[in-house]
């Protein structure tokens, strides 16, 4: 009895011990966070940019940048604004001489990356040099090189150029042989969201627009790159074809890159530009400590609202990832009825959602637009539900790698009968005294009658969809009809059909906005609001969570992912459910 009591007490004084170090822990985490260091840039410093970690559309305070470890994933996360803000800012700082592009394998989305290569374009007008390097050179990785003025790689390097092209994941076997049958319920022959669930091979109207959209994207690609590298694109066409590109010696021969040479090699070119002595290090910037030395906008009572709306369409609150309906449309109706805020920026990257969610938000966006600008920017992606939440604005900028459109909803249903009666065993009796007072639940099929109660429901909602769409942009709904049936666009082609009015960033909306505004000194006020510290320490846990999963499935978390949606999914659907790899 006392060893038990002497181990019992050893316990709860060891843990008392351990909550008072972690909270000693936080307390210095906290402190730490309190205090800005000041970022001195030096003479002859050279921006770097590791592409190791993603870009995201806004700005993460991550609680653990703080600790300043090597690992990428760890900084201070920077948004896409605030990195082209940077650029252009060092373009003219006489303190930075350059740009050091660390080329890996590049995790955003072609849009992203190029509104990045514009970033780079325009600094190198300045006459500073870029210079580019990596070991192992992503596809997406070496089209943003290619606006540097010197590519080099590692002698013993990788680089695999192979086009664009995507393989869809199909479970309709599978759930056969569980006993599962997903009922769908859909409008648009090109909605082909439903296709992974009901088919098992790809329908001739997808891979007709997923061919329309891959051709696009790659003549864009072969295009841009031809112009820089001074490589014809019938010649980029033939490497890429023949998989051309297979040793960093070979790269150099094709003038796909300018050397292969080791990183002290290429730092030693960089001390050569900077007349940094070779005995001493070469002053390198992180992106992130220099777009903290940016000086804010004098102090104004006209703001310019910036609205993120990030992640899947949800009804209720929705997560930080997620665009919640009723978080959303709160901010909205609040941001319209603030007469300091003089106009609204609303950015998307967003495949969409439910489409009752998408339709609240709406709704507080064309009540907002009735008292001041309302101006979106397309990022990644603005498709279905993305777009739906869009379509009332004022003008709708979009890179041209954008996707977009996806003007389309369904319904899906699943019916797990015999995988839990005839494979389980389970089984289910019920009394009711209506015909359908057990309507819905996947525990049997629906009859005839429930079946054509919910498509109906699901061609109502295109109908407004439609509407919406052609109310937004000034159509006809029978023009709308022709470009919508699900069908998903790139932001050049949206162009073409009215779905977006210009080529551009958020920088371009935000300017857009002020202009019709008639603003000429005003500020910027971004939301939704960060949350606190402690909410986002905890945050990070759930995020290296993610992030390990991403890492052990790889490939296969595409397809975990879309079962978790299916599992979790309810209501009409305006979303795009798989990602085209771009």
């Amino acid at each position: 009895m006392k060893q038990f009591l002497k181990f019992t007490l050893a316990t709860i004084l060891g843990l008392i011990l351990f909550v008072m170090l972690g909270i000693g822990f936080l307390a210095v985490l906290v402190a730490s966070a309190s205090k800005e260091k000041k970022v001195t840039i030096e003479a002859n410093s050279v921006l770097k940019l590791d592409l190791n970690a993603p870009i995201h559309d806004r700005a993460e305070n991550n609680p653990w940048a703080m600790l300043d470890m090597d690992n990428p994933r760890l900084k201070r996360s920077i948004g896409l604004a605030e990195i082209r803000q940077a650029i252009k800012k060092a373009k003219t700082d006489n303190n930075i001489k350059g740009i050091y592009l660390y080329l890996a394998n590049n995790e955003n989305g072609l849009a992203t990356v190029d509104a990045l290569r514009e970033s780079l374009l325009d600094f190198k007008q300045s006459g500073k040099f870029v210079y580019a390097y990596g070991e192992y050179i992503s596809q997406k990785s070496y089209y943003l090189a290619t606006a540097a003025d010197k590519i080099y790689m590692n002698p013993s390097g990788d680089m695999m150029l192979t086009g664009f092209g995507r393989q869809i994941s199909y479970y309709k076997n599978a759930l056969d042989k569980l006993g599962v049958e997903v009922q769908d319920f859909h409008c648009g022959a090109f909605k082909s969201a439903i296709e992974p669930f009901i088919r098992s091979n790809m329908s001739e109207p997808n891979r007709q627009q997923l061919t329309t959209i891959y051709n696009d994207v790659y003549s864009y690609f072969l295009n841009n790159i031809s112009k820089e590298r001074k490589i014809d694109t019938a010649q980029l066409n033939t490497i890429i074809n023949n998989l051309e590109a297979e040793t960093p010696q070979k790269d150099k021969e094709l003038k796909l890159i300018d050397d292969d040479i080791y990183y002290d090699q290429v730092v030693d070119k960089m001390k050569e530009k900077t007349g940094t002595d070779k005995k001493k290090d070469i002053q390198f910037v992180e992106l992130g400590k220099y777009a903290s030395t940016i000086a804010k906008k004098l102090p104004s009572e006209n703001k310019i609202a910036v609205i993120y709306a990030e992640g899947n369409i949800v009804g209720g609150e929705g997560k930080d990832d997620e665009i919640g309906d009723v978080t959303y449309a709160k901010l909205v109706h609040k941001l319209a009825n603030d007469d300091n805020i003089k106009a609204i920026v609303l950015r998307v990257n967003s495949p969409g959602g439910s489409a009752l969610a998408s339709d609240i938000i709406w709704r507080e966006l064309v009540l907002a637009k009735k008292q001041k600008p309302l101006v979106v920017s397309f990022g990644d992606v603005a498709a279905s539900g993305g777009y739906y939440i869009s379509c009332e604005a004022d003008r709708i900028f979009a890179q041209s790698n954008t996707i977009t459109g996806s003007i389309g909803v369904f319904g899906l249903i699943p019916n797990a009968q015999k995988l839990l009666t005839d494979k389980l065993g389970i089984t289910f009796d019920e009394v009711k005294v209506t015909k359908h007072g057990v309507f819905g639940g996947i525990t049997k099929p629906l009859d005839a009658q429930e079946s054509a109660v919910i498509q109906r429901n699901v061609e109502k909602t295109y109908r407004e969809f439609k509407q919406r769409v052609a109310e937004g942009r000034k159509k006809d709904t029978a023009y709308i009809e022709s470009i919508a049936q699900g069908r998903v666009w790139t932001g050049h082609q949206a162009i073409a059909n009215g779905l977006v009015d210009e080529i551009g960033g958020l920088d371009e909306a935000i300017a857009y906005a002020a202009k019709q505004a008639n603003l000429k000194n005003y500020r910027l006020k971004e939301y939704p609001e960060e949350k606190s510290f402690m909410e986002k320490m905890v945050e990070g846990f759930g995020d290296a969570k993610m992030q390990y999963m991403k890492e052990q499935l790889g490939d296969q978390y595409e397809m975990y992912n879309t079962l978790q949606w299916l599992k979790n999914t309810k209501g009409v659907q305006a979303r795009m459910v798989y990602d085209l790899g771009l």
